[in-house]
Parts: structure tokens; sequence; C-alpha cells
């Protein structure tokens, strides 16, 4: 492909990586970089920080690699990429640039930034071949699309024959969860967790025998309760947001209510979550309104 000495380099570099010696590949890739600083060469520099990306496990510093390669890459003339990599516009690059930095962003939980550059890439995909490289390209593009053209809040609202107060007593109340989660996700809580105010954090055991930790975001006493659940330990929570609001109907008794459930994974980082997140539909919030309903109306 290229007699330049630096592209072999950064190739025997990316090997190190794929050969499993993630640090090898890191200290070669920071070499080469320096190096490419040093000679003032953008091309270089939008090469190595490129693949040096790919070797990053830190999400923030693969986002780091992949901005400083769009930046020399809009150093580059097509004249100087032709000369060290057989041909190949530096044009070539602007899809896989764009479409890094939109995962890059999305993982860190900034979706106007990953929107915007998931665009770009769009845009450009076409300089691409019917190629190995080409098609895998348009790959990536077509999962990042993907997750922002889903839906990614939920929500499901009836009215129930009770009392606000009753109800949230019901939803306040870790262990009184499980009886009406139309999720079939909640196992059990230990008593003496009630909700009293933002900050608290109340654990629960899942079906398949996960605890979860769930930090109270929102909280306004017969009102209002919001919690993101989290791994045991995990800070910040990865993302996923659980929300109840209440709200007294009128009537001589005051005991009808109308109950929303919304479930909001809009800042959902983790892709381990994603299936059991799409799968959390409307639907599945009903079926939760109809069991707490059949509870609170007893």
């Amino acid at each position: 492909m290229t007699d330049d000495p630096v592209m072999t380099h950064i190739g025997a570099a990316g090997e190190l990586f794929r050969a499993g010696d993630v640090e090898g590949a890191r200290s070669a890739f920071a070499e080469l970089w320096r190096a490419a600083v040093a000679e003032d060469d953008a091309f270089h520099r939008c090469v190595v920080a490129h693949f040096a990306a790919d070797a990053e496990p830190d999400v923030e510093q693969e986002l780091a690699w992949d901005l400083r390669a769009l930046e020399a890459a809009d150093e580059v003339t097509d004249e100087r990429a032709q000369e060290f990599h057989g041909g190949l516009s530096v044009a070539a690059f602007y899809p896989s640039l764009h479409l890094g930095l939109a995962d890059d962003f999305r993982r860190v939980g900034d979706d106007d930034r990953a929107r915007h550059h998931l665009a770009r890439g769009q845009e450009v995909l076409g300089v691409l071949g019917d190629d190995p490289y080409g098609q895998t390209v348009r790959g990536v593009a077509e999962r990042l699309a993907a997750l922002y053209d889903t839906p990614r809040v939920a929500t499901a609202a009836r009215v129930i024959a009770a009392p606000a107060a009753s109800v949230f007593e019901l939803i306040a109340d870790p262990a009184r969860q499980p009886a009406w989660d139309g999720n079939d996700n909640l196992a059990a809580s230990a008593g003496g967790q009630r909700v009293r105010a933002v900050g608290d954090v109340f654990v629960t055991r899942l079906t398949m025998g996960e605890e979860r930790e769930n930090h109270v975001v929102e909280f306004t006493e017969g009102r209002l309760l919001a919690w993101t659940p989290s791994d045991p330990g995990r800070v910040p929570p990865p993302g996923h947001l659980w929300r109840w609001e209440l709200q007294p109907l009128g009537g001589e008794a005051g005991d009808r209510t109308a109950v929303r459930q919304t479930y909001d994974w809009s800042h959902l980082v983790d892709e381990h979550r994603f299936a059991r997140a799409r799968a959390t539909t409307p639907d599945r919030l009903r079926a939760s309104l109809d069991r707490l309903a059949a509870v609170a109306e007893g």
C-alpha cells in the first residue's frame, strides 16, 4: 500500500493491539504521535491519532484521539494524502472520523454532539467504495442511526380509583414494588427503605438474582418520584430513569388519581442494556399501571 516507513510503523502498532498487547500499542502510538508532531506532518498525525483511538480502552482518551485525528485531517491536502497512501484521498477518512466521534460522544452521554457527527458522517459516506472497508464503515453508520432513530422515552398513564397518598405509598415503598411490576423484573426488596427525599438510595433484587442500587433524583411527597438504577457501587449510574407522576382528581371522595409512568433511556450509554431498554415499551408500562391499580383498588 505504501513505502512510507511511518505508515509501516503505524501498522505494526496496530498489530500489537490486535495481538492483545494494549499497553505496547498505546506506547507505540504515543511515540509515533510525538514524531508526527515534531515533523509537523498533518497526514501522519491524522492516521496515528485515528488508529491510536481504536487501541484506547478509556472512552475519554479515545475521544481525545479522535478529535486530534479530525483536526489533523482538516489540515491535510489531497495531494499529501495521495502521496503517502497509494492514491487514497484523505476524504475517504472523514466518514470513519465523524462516525468514531459520534460513537465516542454517545458513550460519554453527549447526544447532541453525537447526532452532529453522525449526520456529518452520513453526509460523506458516498466517498467510500463498495469494498470491505466501505461496508464496515456503512455498518457503523447504520448501527448508530438505529440507536438514534429508536424512541428512547416510553410513557403510559391511567386513572386509578384510589387516593393519591395510597397509590404513592405502593410506589415509594420498594418492598411493595414487586407486587405490581409489569416488567417481571423485580424479585424482592428489603423492608425499611421507604423513599423520603432526593438522594435516597434503595436496593432491589432482580428476578435474575442481581441487585440494583436505585438513586432517587426527583421527589415530592405524594406527587412525584424518579430514580436511576445502577449496579452496586457504580457512580454515576448508566443513564436510564424511571419516573412516576401522580395527580389527584376532583370528586367528593378524592379517591381517584391520574398516574403516569415514564421510562427514559435517552442518556443510557451501556450497550449491554440496550436490548432490555428497547423491550421496555409503553405496553410494559401499562402492565405495571394495571397491576398497580389492581393492588391499590383492592
